[in-house]
């Protein structure tokens, strides 16, 4: 009776753990937009949703790649309807594509599954003597454990991310490659910190430019490495940090602006955005002020840039 109860309470963990809460993310993509304003790409053997806006003005900047991510603090779809509204006015074809990052177990997290399944059984057999014998069974161990070591189970795992990314860029390349103008990219949090990391291995992936909104990664030397992603990057960056988003990349601010400056990277400016900017209304014209910053800001870069 025992081991049925801890059968189905791992279960319900897995039910409510992020990643399940994630797996159906592109689905939900496909079932939440009308018949036809989702497009397939087909990456790999995956097929992942894009939306796509056409430029309203007679000629072409190019294209602006919006990359989404599948968070709350993240530019939402309909946040880059939005800001995909603002730049095919300017006459931008605009690509919106989510991409979703997996979550993986740590060697901790998979150790306590495993030790929770052995107590289950150990209780299940009903021998208190093999529970007592077992180190750790009663909530001790025998190693020490370190007062600033982590407890987390579950991670984001940098260089999977950037192979999964690879893939997604080499698909959205082949579906562009016949469209003439400029390459615009737009990125936010982890997905600017992953494709800063992918350009500097692979010279296909660089855009003209890049548009990167508070770009950090939870982790301290993949989030430390970024002010020098930025700096040594070929193309021109536009970096725009929201103020209180992430304390990840509030550490690294200051970093990245002195780093491009120290190593005279062209082309490079730094804007920061003030967080209290979100507006609720029922008025479908009503905008909103956070994407109207990001979206003059990227106007403004680009005519900066003589385009």
């Amino acid at each position: 009776m025992r081991k049925c109860i801890a059968s189905i309470l791992c279960l319900l963990a897995l039910g409510f753990s992020p990643k399940a809460a994630f797996g159906d993310y592109f689905t939900d993509i496909s079932h939440g937009f009308a018949l036809g304003e989702v497009q397939e790409l087909l990456v790999g053997e995956r097929v992942v949703p894009i939306i796509e806006v056409e430029p309203q003005t007679p000629l072409s900047q190019g294209v602006a790649v919006i990359l989404v991510e599948p968070f709350l603090s993240s530019f939402s779809l309909s946040q880059s309807k939005e800001l995909a509204g603002y730049l095919s006015e300017k006459g931008w074809r605009v690509v919106i594509s989510p991409f979703n990052l997996n979550i993986m177990p740590t060697e901790s997290g998979m150790v306590s599954a495993e030790t929770s399944e052995q107590g289950a059984d150990d209780q299940a057999t009903g021998d208190p003597l093999t529970a007592q014998q077992k180190p750790g069974s009663n909530g001790q161990s025998n190693s020490v454990i370190h007062p600033r070591s982590t407890n987390l189970t579950q991670y984001f795992d940098f260089k999977q991310t950037s192979e999964k990314l690879t893939e997604q860029l080499i698909a959205l390349n082949n579906r562009l490659q016949n469209v003439q103008g400029y390459r615009l990219v737009v990125a936010q949090g982890m997905l600017a910190a992953t494709f800063l990391d992918v350009t500097s291995h692979d010279l296909a992936f660089e855009p003209d430019s890049l548009v990167t909104i508070s770009p950090y990664w939870p982790e301290a030397d993949v989030n430390k490495s970024i002010s020098d992603l930025v700096a040594n990057s070929s193309f021109p960056v536009l970096d725009l940090s929201i103020d209180g988003l992430s304390d990840w990349e509030n550490n690294t601010v200051v970093m990245r602006r002195n780093r491009a400056k120290t190593s005279l990277k062209l082309h490079y400016r730094q804007v920061l955005l003030p967080s209290s900017n979100s507006v609720f209304s029922l008025n479908q014209n009503q905008k909103t002020p956070y994407i109207q910053l990001v979206a003059n800001n990227t106007i403004g870069w680009t005519r900066y840039l003589g385009w």
